[in-house]
């Protein structure tokens, strides 16, 4: 159909009033299985251009085939149906096309029939169903619309009994059946919904072994079908399941023939063992209320039964206990009688006509007990929800709370065990807690206390600047009895409300004098209906939900926002270690000092003085490195430093305002003002300076050597310290600006040890740190690993964490010489069929350590050992790259788990996600920063909590230094010794006290360890002895659920990179099939993670770490579903990211590649390699080993497929035996 104005004029048209339409179709229906020619007879048929043809289109939604058609006369045409293979079309036994009739290849269309049916013979299984479609013949057991058999009578079966529908559930069952044009023979079976099977015996009857079960309700449909060669014969029969006991009445239960009435209940009659027929009787008890009853509650229980009943009742019973009658009708009423123990059971009732019914639903006698109230502290003007937690109080028909004598009045239940109630108005004082029960009393010692309705004594300050964040403390007295303060801010259609919790308050004098604290809002921007600061607002308070009110307490005084003159191109000073100032007017007004903070980088610029004029900070002596897991991502406003320099932004922030005034660049640079031959002079100079001290100091050494001492005592530790403390006072060379500027810290020259909670000094192997300029760290691009390390020697440690002990000196001759014998390609071939034929995890391991640097050998093991391989054959800075994701995500792990105490001893933490290292005792502890003093050349703050042991401060001083410092080497946990200062009340020997038991001025030495020292002390504590650990499992799972959920985006961001394929496994993937790749990566990457602690420098061997590492491991095969039994904690913890992940296409996935690897080693290179280390020749002596004990087999191997080298096998093994027993004799 085109526009008129769009229809060119020499095109085919057709008049609206005769369009061209289909007179007739013969067949309107056709076979998919063979070629049927069409005819159509239309009203009449446009003329054919030059080279056109007619086309038959058969379509739908999902396909399009087309024939071509062949003129028949002026307005016939006949078209084929297309092929089979042609039609992609719905399966089933049918399926409807449009046919449409055009000119190609103009594609006019002429005209079309609506539907067209295609049906499909084959989709039909039986001979009925096959008959019922036109066209189709049942031939040779199938249904084909291509017979050429003579067609007979459909073979038909049907029920002997027609009322023989009905079968027993979980019992046999006899079908006898009647069968029509067919004949018995072993290859028919009978089946119930075609899953179920059955055997037909000789004489027609269908035998089912067990019928299945039925649930909540009888009648269950099932069919029951014939076979003959899994083909379908005849109809199949419905038939019903039902179960006996699922009958609730006489009369129901009679119309079975297989079940019978018995103690008032239904029964089949295979399980029945009454002794004599009891009366029918179609009543039942249809409900009964309540469903639990307190033990001495004497409840008065109603129960329903579905019709009235016109006998007695003689006796009623509640779980074997009497139940006193009160009245009877189709409702009967009853006392319960005392229970002496909890117990559940069915009522039961016996009417004088000797007829016995029984409920079925059970009822239960429990006891109700109170564990708590919440709250504990109430005010007396009452309306507060008093909350009473325990056990079954929701039982019997009522439950009454008193409060003393005071009936406090029951809300709607939300929790199953427990009440609550809104208390009335009571005098002051101490109050028991009554909960009655129908009849029965339960008290509790926990006593409810009144306290006078609360005052409000203080408000300060009163005055903040316009956009809020202004810290308002408010004073008064009878605080703690109140569950939440409202506070509110409003200026007529304005409010603004704050929320404060009662764990905010701050109590003292026992709970009488209580404060609180919150940051005051933000005012609207100037409108038509709020005017422009300063402004009185309304203050007011609400006490839980303006049950007691306070409105209008005070007027609050909004003022202007303070101004800075800052810039549109903020300005850069260098860093001198100088205080830095910051010039703001009327900073007082409105703002203390713990409104004001400074911030350089992500460090706090410590403030030192506040006046109206401005402040003034000591900035940190290092920038914080960025922290996000995403690297080299664009610059975020809150990023630590500019673009990963040493330049940190400035940031002034004054309630909820920020403004970014400057930059503070921690690199040191030649000012342009000296000339070039200044510098030159300058240097020169500095050289012949450094010449001569070099010179002094070399004589000092050898004059006073044998009079030097050890810095043993603390008065040599402070001497130290003082002369190696200074501080630049000189004024900066820079411009002055008008916003900041650094000025000279007037306690530069103090004592240190009073500027911080606890000094350290660290001195270290300075030669050991290759740490460059400042400028050419900025120009660094080599990527930097701050936890892990992946050197060829931590690699080697995914297969062997434990340290070496072999004496490999007195086997190392002969053991080359096996390495030799190993490379023999008969003798490798056979050693390796038997070692894989043993399957000895061990010996498996040592072969790989070998042959790392040789994939080829290792093609018959598993993911994990091929993956280790690749690892040699990728140079360290890919290595560092590749290793960077794992990196990031350990180091959030430790941060998480370093912020909370831990028990060295039990190897627990307060944030572990494993249930077998964590601690869920409440540890009360504090934060301090320490100052470390690293080397007399690097001073930076450490955080540690109070009840850390030496230890753990030592760990964190290390990975500090590890994490901050970009060096070329790490630093070993054992490269430091700590000389702790003696004490009177510790002897500081196997075990010594937490933090918070030393000296706030106590300095803790650090010193390089030496040579000859061997011994290793361990600074550990107890933070919580073994026998009072709280090992409850639901409140574990509620801490374990907590410590996942602070890392929750954390853990998908970590799975979802898995999840996109890591490029640090694509060598891997070479040999695996498509569909095998997903899961079996899945468990390489899990492997991977369970072995990553081996890879941390400092804690390589702490179980919580590792503890940590197993439970994110079977997180990753829960989530993705490699493994099918996980602990219920896995599931519990990681539940949610499972959802999340639920819809991930696994056809889709792939691993992406990345770099190249270094070429293969030659095999001289990989000789001096492998046998360069003593693991080596360890695992050499072990594979020997297992060929002495297996040379049987091994060698007879050999003999049947290389005859040829025997003989110099044997030589070797000779020599090999002979340098054994001379390496034994030197040993002896």
């Amino acid at each position: 159909c085109t526009l008129i104005n769009n229809c060119p004029s020499n095109s085919w048209q057709q008049d609206s009033q005769q369009c061209t339409h289909i007179v007739n179709v013969q067949p309107l229906k056709a076979s998919v299985d063979y070629i049927q020619w069409i005819n159509l007879t239309l009203s009449k048929l446009p003329q054919l251009e030059h080279n056109e043809i007619y086309q038959c289109i058969f379509g739908n939604k999902i396909m399009s085939a087309y024939t071509q058609a062949i003129k028949l006369d002026h307005n016939r045409l006949s078209c084929p149906t297309p092929s089979n293979q042609n039609l992609q079309l719905y399966t089933g036994s049918s399926s409807k096309v449009r046919l449409s009739v055009v000119k190609w290849p103009s594609n006019t269309s002429v005209a079309t029939v609506p539907e067209f049916t295609f049906y499909n013979c084959s989709s039909y299984l039986s001979c009925a169903s096959c008959r019922s479609q036109i066209g189709c013949q049942w031939c040779s057991q199938r249904c084909s619309s291509m017979c050429t058999e003579s067609s007979g009578q459909c073979p038909t079966f049907k029920l002997v009994d027609p009322a023989n529908i009905f079968l027993e559930a979980g019992q046999p069952a006899t079908i006898p059946l009647k069968f029509d044009s067919f004949q018995l023979d072993n290859s028919i079976e009978c089946r119930l919904n075609g899953t179920i099977h059955g055997f037909l015996t000789s004489d027609g009857v269908c035998q089912i072994t067990k019928v299945p079960d039925v649930t909540l309700e009888n009648n269950g449909k099932v069919y029951l079908n014939l076979y003959q060669n899994d083909v379908l014969i005849g109809m199949p029969i419905e038939m019903f399941i039902y179960r006996c006991d699922l009958y609730d009445s006489c009369d129901r239960c009679n119309t079975r023939s297989r079940c019978s009435w018995c103690q008032g209940e239904c029964s089949s009659q295979s399980t029945n063992k009454c002794l004599t027929n009891e009366q029918c009787t179609s009543l039942y008890i249809k409900d009964f209320s309540p469903k639990v009853i307190p033990l001495h509650g004497q409840t008065i229980l109603r129960i329903e039964l579905n019709e009235d009943a016109k006998d007695a009742v003689q006796e009623i019973s509640l779980a074997d206990i009497p139940c006193l009658l009160i009245n009877s009708s189709n409702v009967i009423q009853c006392q319960a009688q005392p229970s002496n123990s909890t117990r559940k059971g069915r009522i039961s009732i016996r009417f004088s006509n000797a007829i016995y019914i029984l409920s079925k639903e059970i009822i239960e006698y429990r006891q109700p007990a109170i564990v708590s109230i919440n709250p504990s502290i109430a005010y007396q003007f009452g309306g507060q929800i008093l909350h009473i937690n325990g056990q079954n109080l929701i039982s019997g028909n009522e439950q009454n709370i008193l409060i003393g004598n005071y009936h406090c009045k029951k809300i709607q239940q939300t929790l199953r065990n427990t009440l609550s109630c809104r208390l009335p108005s009571i005098p002051s004082g101490l109050y028991n807690i009554t909960v009655k029960i129908d009849d029965q009393m339960i008290s509790t010692e926990q006593q409810l206390k009144i306290t006078p309705n609360p005052i409000v004594q203080d408000i300060d300050p009163t005055i903040s600047f316009a956009s809020g964040g202004r810290l308002i403390t408010v004073r008064g007295m009878y605080f703690k009895s109140i569950q939440i303060i409202t506070v509110k801010f409003s200026y007529k259609k304005w409010n603004a409300k704050l929320k404060i919790n009662s764990n905010d308050l701050v109590s003292s004098d026992g709970g009488l004098v209580s404060s609180f604290n919150f940051r005051t809002p933000g005012i609207p921007s100037a409108s038509e209906e709020f005017p422009l600061p300063p402004l009185d607002v309304n203050f007011s308070l609400d006490f839980d939900d303006s049950i007691i009110s306070l409105p209008n307490i005070i007027q609050f005084r909004y003022i202007p926002d303070v101004l800075l003159n800052v810039s549109s191109t903020p300005q850069t000073l260098p860093y001198t270690g100088e205080e830095l100032k910051l010039q703001v007017e009327n900073l007082t007004e409105a703002a203390s000092m713990s409104d004001i903070q400074l911030f350089i980088g992500c460090s706090e610029c410590k403030l030192k003085t506040f006046t109206s004029k401005g402040i003034t900070c000591q900035p940190p002596t290092k920038l914080a490195i960025n922290t996000a897991i995403v690297l080299n991502s664009p610059q975020q406003p809150d990023d630590c430093t500019l673009f990963n320099s040493s330049i940190g932004p400035i940031r002034f922030r004054i309630g909820y305002r920020e403004y970014l005034i400057g930059y503070l660049s921690y690199s040191r640079s030649f000012t342009s003002k000296y000339s070039f031959l200044t510098i030159i002079a300058l240097i020169c100079s500095s050289c012949l300076v450094t010449i001569a001290l070099l010179i002094l100091g070399l004589y000092l050494f050898y004059k006073f050597r044998k009079t030097k001492s050890p810095p043993s005592s603390l008065t040599n530790i402070e001497r130290n310290d003082k002369q190696c403390w200074s501080t630049d006072t000189s004024a900066s060379t820079g411009p002055y600006y008008q916003v900041y500027e650094q000025i000279s810290c007037l306690s530069s020259h103090e004592n240190t040890l009073t500027r911080g909670t606890l000094l350290s000094s660290c001195p270290y192997h300075q030669e050991k740190r290759l740490t460059p300029p400042i400028m050419e760290q900025l120009q660094m691009s080599l990527s930097f690993l701050t936890t892990l390390s992946v050197d060829d020697e931590q690699l080697k440690k995914l297969l062997f964490p434990a340290e070496n002990t072999f004496p490999s000196r007195h086997y190392r001759p002969s053991m080359e010489l096996f390495y030799d014998l190993l490379h023999m390609a008969p003798f490798s071939q056979a050693f390796l069929d038997k070692l894989l034929e043993n399957d000895s995890f061990d010996l498996l391991e040592a072969y790989v350590y070998l042959f790392r640097y040789m994939p080829a050998n290792l093609h018959s093991f598993n993911n994990f050992f091929q993956f280790f391989s690749t690892l040699f054959f990728q140079n360290k800075k890919d290595l560092i790259n590749k290793f960077h994701f794992f990196d990031d995500f350990l180091r959030i792990l430790i941060d998480l788990i370093d912020s909370s105490p831990s028990d060295e001893i039990l190897h627990r933490s307060s944030r572990s996600i494993c249930p077998s290292t964590l601690l869920i005792n409440n540890i009360q502890h504090c934060s301090y920063q320490l100052t470390i003093d690293y080397e007399n050349f690097l001073r930076f703050h450490l955080s540690v909590l109070d009840c850390d042991t030496i230890n753990q401060v030592k760990q964190k001083i290390i990975r500090y230094l590890n994490s901050h410092e970009n060096t070329y080497r790490l630093i070993d946990c054992d490269q430091l010794d700590l000389l702790l200062p003696t004490l009177n009340h510790c002897t500081c020997m196997s075990q010594v006290p937490m933090i918070k038991d030393y000296l706030i001025n106590s300095i803790i030495y650090c010193q390089k360890r030496s040579s000859m020292k061997s011994a290793k002390t361990s600074y550990a504590y107890h933070l919580c002895p073994e026998s009072q650990m709280i090992m409850e499992r639901k409140l574990i799972e509620e801490k374990l659920l907590e410590n996942k959920n602070r890392l929750q985006q954390i853990f998908i961001y970590f799975y979802q990179q898995i999840a996109n394929g890591l490029d640090l496994f694509d060598i891997w993937t070479n040999d695996f099939q498509r569909d095998l790749l997903f899961p079996q990566y899945i468990r390489l990457v899990s492997e991977l993670i369970r072995r990553l602690n081996r890879l941390i420098l400092c804690r390589s061997t702490c179980p919580i770490i590792e503890s940590c590492l197993n439970v994110i491991a079977d997180g990753l095969e829960f989530i993705f579903e490699t493994k099918t039994e996980f602990s219920s904690e896995i599931e519990l913890l990681f539940t949610d990211e499972k959802k999340h992940f639920a819809s991930f296409d696994r056809s889709s996935f792939h691993i992406r590649s990345s770099n190249q690897y270094n070429p293969k080693f030659s095999s001289n290179d990989i000789r001096s390699l492998t046998l360069n280390d003593d693991r080596a020749i360890e695992c050499l002596f072990k594979l020997y080993e297992f060929y002495e004990s297996n040379s049987e087999p091994i060698n007879q191997h050999i003999g049947e497929n290389h005859v040829s080298v025997l003989l110099p096998v044997h030589h070797l093994l000779v020599r090999i035996r002979q340098l054994l027993q001379s390496d034994s004799q030197t040993l002896i």
